[in-house]
């Protein structure tokens, strides 16, 4: 898998994790750090997949 799907991911994941910590701030929660961590994780695995999905799609390895 190209380094550059990873660097996506990972970037997806740490802007969902920045964007969710401000809006669970502001929500004034419990645990703004745990659910900000949860939803950014949440996002890299499902962007991950998705561009796993396509790279196996490009290579033809079904």
């Amino acid at each position: 898998m190209s380094n550059k799907y990873v660097y996506y991911s990972i970037l997806a994941g740490w802007v969902t994790f920045v964007l969710c910590l401000i809006i669970f701030f502001g929500f004034d929660s419990p645990s703004p750090y745990i659910a900000g961590l949860i939803v950014g994780f949440i996002i890299f695995e499902i962007s991950f997949h998705h561009l796993f999905g396509k790279e196996k799609e490009r290579r033809k390895l079904m």
